[in-house]
Parts: structure tokens; C-alpha cells; sequence
């Protein structure tokens, strides 16, 4: 779909950005994920390319030995110029897999291939199982975010789950700017990223 056929969509979504207090996780969830799917995607392509090489020039990224990838899928910010920079500069590079309800983090080395996992997600055939650490980024994928960290996943907790397991990892969320919204609810048990990286911002905690 062209972005002049969305108009209709991002206007009634703009709205309901202003009275997000008013609506659920889910719901948030469902809209941003149904216009996420609606754009063209080699436009998202090209505001992927933006976020990419934002990453690279992050500290977190520079400094990291380990990055956690994450297999893009429903038009999810595309990874592939920052996979490929990761193996140029020989960081190690993992993937997730959804085992028993519970997320690891497996080798990826280029040119392996890929099998269908949960949520029919690809996967990575590989044993070697990530021990992470303080040299280990994490790449955060979402559905919702605000300038002041909060994220709205995709309702399976995962990625709180692993960051409360092991809170010395870093962690960038990547998203586009229509993800950013003024206020989203959030529980107890989440978890919110360090950094958050859009085609337009770059926000962070202080750290």
C-alpha cells in the first residue's frame, strides 16, 4: 500500500494517539502492528537503512562483542545492513528461539540457514546457547514505544522475562517514528530499553 492510500489510517491513528490513555495494550498493539503491515516495504526498507546505521554509530554497538538479533518479520525495521556490519567487524551475532514458552539466544554464523520456529519464526539450527554479559546488546524489536523508554511487545513477554534473568545486557529498541507514541500503559514487569532508535530520534536513559 502507498502512503497516500494510509493517509486515511494514520489520520484516525494520530487521533487515537492523543487519547492513549484510554486504550489497552492490545489494543495499541493491534493498530500500530495493522498500519506497520499497511506501508510499502521498500519504503520501510529505505527508514531501515536510517536506523541501521544509527545503531552502528551507538556506543552500545561499538562497544559490543555479542549482538542479539531478531528475524524480521510483519515489516518489522530490517536488520540486514546491521547483520552485515556485525560480521564485518567479526562481533558475534545470535538469533532467538522460543523454547518451552521461554526465549534463548543461538549462534548465527553467515550463510547458516534458517528453520521455522514459534509463531512459524525463522530460527536458527544451531547448539551454541548465548551466556551473556556486560559486552552483550541486545536488538529490541516492538510493537509501541515513548521517549521515555516504555515499549509495548508483542503480548509474550519474552524479552522481560530474559532481561530480568540477566540485567547486564545492553539493550537498543529500533522501531519507525509512527511507533513513538505520547503515552502507552505499562505493568509492574516491564522491562524498558536502554536506548530507543527511530528513522527521526535517537532516545536514551541516562546511563
Amino acid at each position: 500500500m502507498n502512503r497516500m492510500a494510509l493517509l486515511p489510517m494514520l489520520l484516525t491513528f494520530q487521533r487515537k494517539r492523543k487519547m492513549t490513555d484510554t486504550l489497552t495494550k492490545k489494543e495499541i498493539r493491534n493498530t500500530v502492528l495493522d498500519i506497520r503491515k499497511s506501508f510499502n516495504t521498500d519504503y520501510l526498507l529505505t527508514l531501515s537503512e536510517i536506523i541501521c546505521k544509527r545503531v552502528i554509530k551507538h556506543d552500545f554497538y561499538k562497544n559490543a562483542e555479542d549482538v542479539v538479533f531478531y528475524s524480521s518479520v510483519n515489516n518489522e525495521v530490517f536488520l540486514d545492513i546491521l547483520m552485515e556490519d556485525a560480521f564485518f567487524t567479526e562481533k558475534k551475532v545470535w538469533l532467538p528461539k522460543i523454547l518451552d514458552k521461554s526465549m534463548e539466544f543461538y549462534s548465527y554464523k553467515q550463510g547458516d540457514s534458517l528453520v521455522r520456529g514459534a509463531y512459524n519464526i525463522p530460527e536458527p539450527d544451531s547448539m551454541e546457547k548465548l551466556i551473556p554479559d556486560e559486552n552483550t546488546l541486545i536488538i529490541m524489536p516492538g510493537a509501541a514505544f515513548t521517549k521515555d523508554m516504555a515499549r509495548i511487545g508483542y503480548g509474550g513477554g519474552y524479552y522481560d522475562k530474559y532481561l530480568d534473568r540477566y540485567p547486564c545486557c545492553k539493550t537498543i529498541a529500533v522501531c519507525y517514528n509512527f511507533q513513538i507514541l505520547p503515552w502507552i500503559p505499562e505493568d509492574s514487569h516491564d522491562i524498558k530499553p536502554q536506548v530507543i532508535i527511530s528513522d527521526h530520534e535517537v532516545f536514551q536513559k541516562n546511563i
